[in-house]
C-alpha cells in the first residue's frame, strides 16, 4: 500500500514539474512569406509586395510581424490562426495595414510549449471585387496609357528582356531630351464609387526619376482638379506599389469620371529619364 502511494505521489510530482517548466515558455509560429494567388484573365498578375503578417489566434490579435517572422505565443493548445497580409500603403513604411482587397488565410493549428508551427499561407482576392482598370502591358498594339501636356514623352510597350518586369511586356516612357519632363495618363477615363468607397491603384515600377502619380477628376461644368497621390523615389528595381485613392475619389464628389497620370521631371545632366510600368489595377 505504501509502494502504491509512493508511485501516486511521484506520478502528481512529474506532472507538476512538468506543468512548472512549460509556464511561461511559449509556442511559435513562423512564417516566411504570404504569396497571392489570382485568376489570370478577370484578376490579372499576382504580383504583390506583402511585408507583413497580421496574426490572429481565435480572432484575438497577436501582433503585425516583419516578413519573415517567427512569433511566441503564450496562449497554447488548438488555435484558429488568421493571418492578414499586411502591405506599406503607399509604399510608406509609417503606414502598414492589411491589404483590404486580399482574403485572411485561415487554418487550425496545435500550439504546444517550446514547439514551432510552420505555415505556408496564401491569400487571394474576394470575390466580388471589381477591376475599373486592368493593364498587363503584354500587348505590343497598345499600352492603354498615352503622353499628355507639352511633353516631349516616348510612351510605348517595351519587350526588352532586361526591361520587362514579367509577361511579354512593359509599359516604357522616356525622355527625349536632357531636360524637361515627361507625362502621361490613361488613355480612357474610368468611372470610380464615392462616398467612401474603398479604391486602389496597384502596379510595378522601376523609376531614374522621382515619379509623381495623381488623378484628374473631371467635371462637365467646371473642367478638370488635378490631385497628386504619391511621389515615388527612383528605384533600379523593380517595386510593387499599393495606392490609397479612396480620399481623392470621394473628396472630388460630383466628379463624372477619373484618370490617373504620371509625372517625372529631369534636370540637365542628370541621367536619362526612363519609366517602366508593369501590371497596372484600379480595383474597389
Amino acid at each position: 500500500m505504501v509502494k502504491r502511494y509512493k508511485v501516486i505521489l511521484f506520478a502528481v510530482v512529474v506532472m507538476l514539474s512538468a506543468c512548472a517548466s512549460d509556464k511561461g515558455v511559449p509556442a511559435y509560429i513562423r512564417v516566411n512569406s504570404i504569396p497571392v494567388v489570382t485568376e489570370p484573365i478577370t484578376q490579372g498578375s499576382n504580383s504583390s509586395n506583402i511585408t507583413d503578417a497580421w496574426i490572429y489566434a481565435d480572432d484575438q490579435l497577436i501582433g503585425a510581424f516583419e516578413l519573415p517572422c517567427d512569433v511566441p505565443v503564450l496562449d497554447l493548445g488548438t488555435k484558429k490562426i488568421s493571418i492578414g497580409a499586411g502591405v506599406k500603403i503607399n509604399g510608406i513604411s509609417s503606414l502598414r495595414a492589411p491589404y483590404p482587397f486580399y482574403k485572411f488565410y485561415e487554418t487550425t493549428a496545435e500550439l504546444k510549449a517550446g514547439e514551432s508551427v510552420d505555415l505556408t499561407p496564401q491569400v487571394s482576392y474576394f470575390d466580388s471585387l471589381q477591376f475599373a482598370f486592368m493593364a498587363n502591358f503584354d500587348d505590343i498594339s497598345g499600352s492603354k496609357l498615352e503622353a499628355s501636356g507639352a511633353t516631349d514623352t516616348t510612351i510605348g510597350i517595351t519587350n526588352n528582356a532586361t526591361k520587362v518586369f514579367e509577361g511579354a511586356g512593359s509599359m516604357i516612357a522616356q525622355l527625349n531630351r536632357d531636360s524637361g519632363f515627361v507625362e502621361f495618363q490613361f488613355v480612357e477615363t474610368v468611372n470610380l464609387p464615392k462616398q467612401g468607397t474603398i479604391v486602389y491603384l496597384e502596379f510595378d515600377y522601376k523609376n531614374t526619376h522621382v515619379l509623381s502619380v495623381g488623378l484628374k477628376s473631371y467635371y462637365p461644368s467646371s473642367g478638370t482638379q488635378s490631385t497628386e497621390l504619391i511621389n515615388l523615389n527612383k528605384s533600379e528595381e523593380w517595386k510593387k506599389v499599393y495606392v490609397s485613392m479612396t480620399r481623392a475619389v470621394s473628396e472630388q464628389i460630383n466628379a463624372s469620371n477619373y484618370r490617373v497620370y504620371f509625372y517625372a521631371n529631369k534636370e540637365a545632366g542628370s541621367v536619362p529619364l526612363e519609366i517602366l510600368i508593369d501590371n497596372m489595377k484600379i480595383i474597389y
